[in-house]
């Protein structure tokens, strides 16, 4: 046999694709109106049914909003960003 290299499909004859997505140049995460007072890699825990278990591990953020004031803290687990604390 002879080897045949892939190529890339980017139509479809008759097909069309019933929603586009648009590439964007930057993500706003929410933290873009606030100060980083402290950050530190930090594994959650929470205490449920009489035992410990972990909530996530990844960066530990202390935020202050620059307009009001108000300082908040946040955790998002590294590998799929979801947030898994956020309280003021």
């Amino acid at each position: 046999g002879e080897d045949v290299a892939d190529e890339e499909v980017t139509t479809i004859p008759g097909w069309a694709p019933t929603v586009s997505l648009n590439v964007l140049d930057t993500v706003q995460n929410g933290e873009e109106d606030e100060e980083e007072l402290y950050t530190q890699r930090s594994k959650l825990f929470r205490f449920r049914d009489a035992e410990w278990k972990e909530r996530g591990v990844g960066l530990a953020k202390l935020l202050k909003h620059r307009e009001t004031g108000k300082i908040r803290f946040m955790l998002r687990q590294e590998k799929t960003e979801k947030i898994v604390a956020n309280q003021y």
